[in-house]
């Protein structure tokens, strides 16, 4: 998956107003909810993260791109590149903000939400997002490209059987000469009544549309029984 190719790429797509409106409404949540403590599953960058830490929140961050552990560890962020399964701690909260559930396939989605309620106290949330159907067929799919002096990136992505799949090009100058990178990053449409019988119990839906006048995206907030 070419998710270390798409943390280079990132920056240049402008989606910051948009992803920035979300962690609002994350934070907001885990503030409702009175939590201070959470892991922040995908935490990338570590933007969100930072967010949440001028706002009193005691975060702790993991992802499986090195590249973006690299970069939020620059920021002096508590950030490990490891997968959720191999966590041993326990969090009041848990958090996966933008798309990071969509990237699973069902079966795999089955192992994440175990490993994810492992990690969780008795009692304790999970939050995360899911593009709705629409966010898929009417937001996500489509052609993209960006173009400056020193980079340009161009995505396709086309969304069918339930599967949306992007394709990256990526040409950058690298002392004096360009470079190419290509890779492509498979997102998978899940229905919520399906999610429900991961074990943990769905307590809040919040419908959100970022990019439409429709909801494109869902955040769902599951708890773990006491």
């Amino acid at each position: 998956m070419g998710l270390d190719l798409y943390a280079k790429v990132e920056p240049l797509l402008g989606f910051e107003e948009q992803k920035n409106e979300l962690y609002e409404i994350f934070l907001h949540k885990l503030a409702s909810l009175g939590i201070k403590r959470f892991l922040d599953i995908g935490a990338g960058s570590g933007t969100f993260m930072q967010r949440a830490l001028k706002r009193g929140f005691r975060p702790k961050g993991i992802d499986i791109s090195c590249e973006m552990v690299r970069r939020a560890r620059q920021q002096g962020l508590d950030v490990a590149c490891k997968d959720i399964c191999d966590v041993d701690d326990r969090f009041e909260a848990a958090v996966a903000v933008f798309d990071v559930i969509n990237y699973l396939s069902f079966p795999e989605l089955q192992r994440f939400f175990a490993c994810v309620r492992n990690v969780l106290d008795d009692g304790g949330y999970f939050l995360c997002d899911i593009n709705t159907l629409y966010g898929f067929s009417e937001i996500a799919q489509g052609t993209l490209v960006v173009d400056n002096d020193r980079e340009c990136v161009a995505i396709d992505a086309n969304f069918a059987d339930n599967r949306l799949q992007t394709d990256i090009i990526y040409f950058y100058n690298e002392s004096g000469c360009y470079k190419k990178e290509k890779d492509s990053i498979i997102q998978y449409y899940h229905d919520i009544t399906d999610l429900k019988r991961l074990g943990l119990e769905l307590v809040d839906i919040d419908l959100v549309a970022l990019f439409g006048d429709e909801a494109d995206k869902a955040l769902l907030t599951w708890q773990k029984g006491k």
